[in-house]
C-alpha cells in the first residue's frame, strides 16, 4: 500500500525581481525624456515701445490693415485685398519719394496672413525699409 499522497507538480511561480527592473528602467526613462522636452518650450515675452512718439515725415507711407484684414494706405482704403492690388498702390505712393519708410499699423486681432501678404507687398514694391507702430506702454491711441 502506498500511503504517500500524491503531490502535484511543482507550481509555477512568478518571478517579479525583472519585471520590477524592466518598471524601473521606464520610469527613468520616462523621466529623463520629460525634463528634455521642458527645455525644447520657448517662453516669449513680447515687447513693449519704450520710446517717445514720433511725428510722421514725409518720407513715410502709412499702412494700416484693420483686424477684418482690410489696407489702407494713407488715406486711400483699398477695395483690393490680393498683394497684386497692394503692390501697386504701395508704388504709387512711393513714387518720388527717395527711400521711403513704410510703417505698418496692424491691429492685434489681423490675421497673420494679412500682415505677411503686406510685408511680400512692400518688397514687390521696392520698399526697403518697413517698421511696425507700436502703442507705447501706458499711453492709448
Amino acid at each position: 500500500m502506498n500511503f504517500r499522497t500524491r503531490r502535484r507538480p511543482d507550481d509555477v511561480e512568478l518571478n517579479f525581481v525583472p519585471l520590477i527592473d524592466v518598471l524601473v528602467v521606464l520610469l527613468i526613462f520616462l523621466m529623463v525624456t520629460t525634463s528634455f522636452s521642458r527645455l525644447g518650450q520657448l517662453k516669449v515675452e513680447l515687447p513693449q515701445a519704450a520710446s517717445d512718439a514720433t511725428a510722421p515725415t514725409d518720407n513715410t507711407i502709412e499702412l494700416a490693415i484693420s483686424a477684418a484684414g482690410e489696407y489702407a494706405v494713407g488715406q486711400e482704403t483699398l477695395a483690393a485685398d490680393n498683394v497684386v492690388g497692394l503692390t501697386a498702390a504701395l508704388r504709387r505712393a512711393a513714387s518720388g519719394r527717395k527711400e521711403p519708410v513704410l510703417v505698418l499699423s496692424v491691429d492685434r486681432n489681423t490675421p497673420h496672413e494679412r500682415v505677411i501678404a503686406a510685408m511680400t507687398a512692400a518688397r514687390e514694391a521696392g520698399l526697403e525699409h518697413l517698421t511696425f507702430a507700436v502703442e507705447t506702454a501706458g499711453k492709448t491711441p
